[in-house]
């Protein structure tokens, strides 16, 4: 089962974007700044850039592998388990649930938010430092910068969010790729400390 979803769970995210953006218009087209909308469109367009990134054209696992860790190996250290683990498991399931539960969890909903922007911005600044397209990058600079800094934007000009909050948001979005990076980082320290030995 874990293994299936491992290899697989790239395929469920263009179904799945098509099913949420129907959703989304059903629910929230008369009140697309509300807090629940903004939450439910960023899962949306997170789907969409992991199409980008893993499906079509894909290839982000082995891209990072190759310029970021420099591995020899397309499966190592971001590996298609922990792939699956990120982008499930630390990018649907929260958003989800700040969907859901968009009044108590509304600070998860604002945090996945800076998340979004940090990553896109992290594209931009791979592409510039290796001169090359890598996997995300057009929906990066399509999708999330607009989106974000709207999203942003808009809840300071509605009162909702103060310039302090904004930054913390931002320090947030940093924060969060912490556990990312560690699911590989982790991994590829031990490993090249076993082959030293």
């Amino acid at each position: 089962m874990l293994t299936t979803l491992s290899a697989n769970w790239q395929r469920l995210a263009p179904v799945l974007a098509v099913i949420g953006a129907v959703l989304w218009l059903v629910f929230f087209r008369d009140a697309p700044a509300a807090e629940q909308a903004m939450f439910a469109a960023l899962l949306i367009l997170y789907m969409v850039h992991q199409v980008e990134e893993h499906l079509w054209p894909g290839g982000f696992r082995q891209f990072t592998n190759a310029h970021i860790f420099r591995s020899g190996n397309d499966d190592w250290p971001v590996s298609m388990g922990g792939v699956a683990f990120v982008n499930v498991g630390m990018v649907w399931l929260p958003v989800v649930l700040a969907v859901l539960f968009s009044g108590p969890l509304r600070w998860v909903g604002l945090a996945w938010i800076g998340l979004t922007l940090v990553n896109a911005i992290t594209h931009v600044v791979a592409s510039l430092r290796f001169r090359v397209y890598n996997p995300g990058l057009v929906t990066s600079i399509v999708l999330f910068l607009p989106f974000t800094i709207w999203a942003l934007w808009t809840e300071v000009a509605n009162g909702l969010l103060s310039g302090g909050e904004v930054a913390l948001i931002l320090l947030l979005g940093v924060l969060l790729h912490v556990p990312v990076a560690l699911v590989f980082v982790v991994p590829y320290l031990r490993g090249r400390r076993a082959h030293a030995h």
